[in-house]
């Protein structure tokens, strides 16, 4: 910051500190009465220490901070009509009816002491105090009845012959004024008449500055100004006098450099050097918020500040930035050019001009419209000494404050005079290209170009004749025109192929006497060995980096002085031909360009002008400013909503304890920094929770939740628009335990866990006696279990023998079975054999005629057939069955008694599975009686044909 402000200062020869810009009206920022919400009248400014503004306000007092206003008036009740702060911070304040001390920072909040208890009890009414002081002798408070001068906690008091008006406090002289009697000094305790001032007694006396010793200008309200200089008095005949008396003078102040503030009631603010010369002219017209200035500051960064009579308005006197008056009301800009000793802007209403000679000399003629020029004006281009301007309507000659028109082709965007045809000129308009010609001593229109058609905003021509044309939406055209200028003989587009990072955003640029191509990625030029284009490395180490150029214009010592995309500066070219960029001073301009539209012109260092949307900005050198003036950075108040508490941190006296449940905290700050407040940032960090600074941001609060228990810091800095960081701001603060984690739960928890262990040995010995009865009682039970089980062995084993007998049975049965079988098959195949022999002798009988062999055959027939005797048979197989097959006949003959022996015998047969022949030669029939038996047999036991005869004999 040092060497810019070396630099600065080297720029030009001779530079004036805290000087005031003549040319245009400063930047003016105004608070009117709905963004501070407190009356309208504001009668008395004061910054304190820490550069918060405080204005006593009609409905209180109010406290400024560059992005809040605080209205404090709760300890008071009356108007506030006057404020002082000392160089401690300590603030004073003028009531109606009272005064005493305001302290915004009282551990009880914002508070107001009143000093009416150390006056005298004959004094039961002060008056209005609208004047306070800060002077030798203590804190002056003067009403038209008293003036009261406060020192050590005690007060003297000073009585007027008739009524005071007001006092003034000049060079530690303290003067006061009686109307009609005259004007007075305190001296050490004395009051004296000043000799020179008899004149003055019939006059309303409202202000007196001066500029070097033994010299005072006194301003009255109904002759202007008187000077006193020399030990003589006289009417101060200066011009910023005579608008005085026409404006009726209220308030007055020394500004810096020796210039005057002068607050009038009925046309705003004059601002006049030492010598009377009006600089600045502000009013209702081009500025202000209202013609009635009550009230004046000048604050340490020697800017100023006005309380209105409806309003508060600030104004940046120190910077090297102006701007045209809105009051005439010329639009939004888009070009100038200073010719023939007249300023002339191009905007989108006209082109307008007024004398340059008026810059830095008179700042009273305003801008006139050129007749004729209505609507857009793109361009102004002095060519062969004639101003042309190119326009939505076509061409203009310009010739001082005349217009003729030479082309009606709509849209001229810019012109180019041909290098080796000086007398021509190729002007790109909305579609295509033109030819001027110059005959005569004047420029006339020739003819339009045919071949290109495309929109020709940007133009230039290289060393072989081409016109380049950038267009921001195709690329960059190369158009060869023939030798009559008249045509296109070849027309070629250039983008991404040909070597340029994209065919869209180009911008024709032309400076150092060549062009370039200013893309997203810095500046490129055309290599006609390869037919491409390159990046130009010089260039793009000098410019920003990845800021795309939007216009840039070199002056005669070789600065290069640019807009890009997020910056407007100044490349200084320093002895050893490097450069050092400069930006500060135009960081204000950052919002105010016509974007996709700028523009600057560079007349000389002194006059720099750039296109803003509301008009013209303008720049001079001369005005040199500190952009590294220290600041502060405050921490406001902090919100906790969850206990409906306010916490303001210049009150707290060591961290504060805040609880852990549900706690959220709002952390506001400010920094008392007024230029370019828009563009205020602040970064915070948090001791024990951050792990770095946040980064920058515009708002001006922090939200915390649900901290964990910690002690904890809150930092916050500021960076200004100048990239200056303020100091750090802290809070420091502690988040208690929640309950359940206190010392006092502690103790609880300590207590809780003996009673625990107490109940729970208790519990233990109870368990430990439970359980040697639960054991004892287990014990017997498994002895129980034991004798029961052993109980359950013996049955098992019982039923084990049961079992092996059944199955020795069963295996016995299966025997007998076998016998009973064998001996049927047995009893079956004798019959079998037996009835064969029997047939044989029969058949052996018939057959022979001898009656003693028929006789012994009958013998042996009969004998056969007692053999063969069923009854017996049955007999014999029922007693071998029912031992094979116990009680089989009994549940037979009880579940169906109606069966014969035949049947009873038949389902034997069955049970033990003999075949249809087995039972058929048991029973002495054929096998179709056997199936007639079973059928009949069947029915007899009412089964149905789904069950099996076998099966359910062998179930039953």
């Amino acid at each position: 910051m040092k060497k810019i402000l070396l630099i600065l200062l080297l720029v030009v020869p001779t530079l004036a500190f805290s000087q005031v810009k003549r040319f245009g009206v400063p930047n003016i920022l105004s608070y009117p009465k709905a963004e501070y919400r407190a009356g309208t009248q504001n009668w008395g400014i004061a910054q304190d220490p820490d550069g918060f503004m405080y204005f006593a306000n009609n409905l209180g007092l109010l406290r400024f901070d560059g992005l809040n206003w605080n209205l404090y008036n709760d300890s008071f009740t009356s108007n506030v009509r006057s404020v002082c702060i000392d160089e401690d911070g300590i603030i004073y304040i003028g009531l109606d009816e009272d005064f005493g001390i305001f302290d915004p920072n009282s551990p009880e909040g914002p508070v107001f002491k009143s000093l009416l208890d150390k006056l005298p009890e004959d004094i039961p009414e002060t008056d209005v105090i609208w004047k306070i002081y800060d002077t030798q002798y203590g804190i002056v408070f003067q009403s038209y009845q008293y003036l009261f001068i406060y020192n050590d906690d005690e007060i003297d008091i000073i009585k007027p012959q008739k009524a005071f008006y007001y006092s003034f406090y000049i060079n530690n002289r303290l003067f006061f004024h009686e109307p009609g009697v005259g004007l007075y000094e305190y001296i050490n305790g004395f009051v004296n008449k000043v000799p020179w001032a008899d004149e003055l007694k019939d006059h309303e006396i409202q202000s007196m500055v001066s500029f070097f010793e033994n010299h005072l200008l006194i301003g009255t309200a109904q002759s202007g100004w008187f000077e006193y200089k020399n030990g003589e008095l006289k009417k101060w005949d200066v011009p910023a006098n005579t608008q005085t008396k026409n404006d009726v003078l209220y308030c007055g102040i020394k500004l810096d450099g020796n210039n005057l503030a002068i607050g009038t009631i009925l046309n705003g603010l004059i601002i006049a050097n030492s010598d009377g010369e009006i600089i600045q002219r502000l009013n209702l017209n081009n500025g202000l918020q209202n013609n009635t200035i009550l009230s004046l500051c000048n604050d340490r960064s020697g800017n100023l500040w006005l309380g209105l009579d409806n309003g508060i308005d600030y104004i940046e006197l120190n910077s090297p930035i102006s701007y045209t008056s809105r009051s005439e009301n010329i639009g939004t800009g888009y070009c100038a050019v200073i010719h023939n000793n007249l300023l002339y802007l191009g905007t989108n209403q006209g082109l307008f001009t007024k004398k340059f000679s008026t810059v830095g000399h008179d700042n009273t003629e305003v801008f006139k419209m050129i007749p004729g020029t209505e609507g857009q004006v793109w361009s102004l281009k002095v060519l062969n000494g004639q101003l042309l301007c190119g326009h939505n309507s076509g061409t203009f000659a310009i010739n001082e404050r005349e217009a003729r028109q030479i082309s009606d082709e709509p849209g001229l965007w810019t012109f180019v005079q041909l290098k080796d045809q000086p007398d021509y000129a190729i002007g790109g308009t909305f579609n295509g290209l033109v030819l001027f010609h110059f005959e005569d001593n004047q420029w006339k229109f020739q003819t339009k170009t045919k071949g290109f058609s495309e929109s020709s905003r940007f133009l230039s021509e290289d060393k072989d004749g081409n016109i380049w044309v950038s267009h921001g939406a195709k690329g960059v055209f190369r158009v060869t025109l023939n030798a009559h200028r008249d045509s296109a003989t070849d027309v070629k587009l250039y983008g991404i192929n040909e070597g340029l990072p994209l065919d869209l955003m180009n911008i024709l640029l032309k400076f150092d006497n060549t062009w370039y191509i200013s893309t997203v990625d810095g500046l490129y030029n055309y290599n006609a060995a390869t037919d491409r284009f390159e990046k130009n490395k010089s260039l793009n180490e000098i410019f920003p980096p990845n800021n795309r150029l939007k216009y840039v214009a070199k002056d005669i010592r070789g600065n290069y002085w640019y807009i890009a995309e997020n910056e407007v500066g100044v490349l200084h070219k320093n002895d050893d031909t490097s450069y050092t960029k400069i930006t500060t001073p135009f960081q204000q301009l950052r919002n105010k360009l016509v974007r996709e539209w700028e523009f600057l012109y560079v007349f000389d260092l002194n006059n720099v002008f750039f296109a803003t949307e509301n008009g013209f900005a303008h720049y001079s050198s001369r005005i040199v400013t500190s952009y590294n003036q220290p600041f502060k950075c405050f921490i406001t108040q902090v919100d906790i909503p969850n206990l409906d508490t306010v916490v303001y941190p210049e009150n707290a006296n060591g961290p504060i304890k805040l609880p852990f449940q549900k706690n959220a905290f709002r952390f506001r700050f400010a920094a008392p920094f007024y230029q370019n407040p828009d563009q205020l940032e602040f970064s915070y960090f948090v001791d024990n929770y951050s792990d770095s600074w946040s980064a920058w941001s515009s708002d001006n609060y922090r939200d915390l939740t649900n901290l964990p228990e910690n002690n904890y810091v809150f930092r916050v800095k500021s960076r200004n628009s100048f990239g200056i960081e303020s100091e750090e701001a802290s809070f420091s603060f502690v988040i208690t335990p929640p309950w359940h984690r206190s010392r006092t739960a502690t103790y609880i928890y300590i207590l809780i866990i003996f009673v625990i262990v107490v109940i729970i040995a208790w519990i233990i010995n109870q368990r430990f006696e439970k359980s040697k009865q639960k054991e004892r009682k287990k014990h017997e039970q498994k002895l129980r279990e034991k004798e029961k089980e052993f109980e359950q062995q013996a049955v098992l084993a019982e039923k084990e023998i049961i079992r092996l007998k059944n199955e020795k049975l069963e295996a016995q049965k299966l025997s007998l079975d076998k016998e009973l079988a064998n001996q049927t098959l047995s009893i079956v195949n004798k019959n079998k054999f037996l009835m064969k022999i029997n047939e044989e002798l029969k058949r052996v009988s018939h057959e022979t005629s001898d009656g003693a062999v028929k006789t012994k055959m009958a013998i042996l027939k009969k004998r056969i057939d007692k053999e063969i005797d069923n009854q017996n048979q049955n007999q014999i197989f029922e007693s071998y069955f029912e031992e094979v097959h116990a009680d089989f006949f009994e549940r037979l003959k009880d579940k169906f008694p109606h069966l014969s022996p035949k049947d009873l015998r038949l389902c034997a047969y069955i049970r033990m599975n003999m075949s249809t022949k087995e039972i058929a030669t048991l029973l002495n029939i054929s096998d179709r009686g056997v199936e007639i038996s079973r059928y009949r047999l069947r029915k007899k036991l009412e089964l149905s044909r789904e069950v099996n005869l076998s099966t359910f004999l062998l179930n039953l």
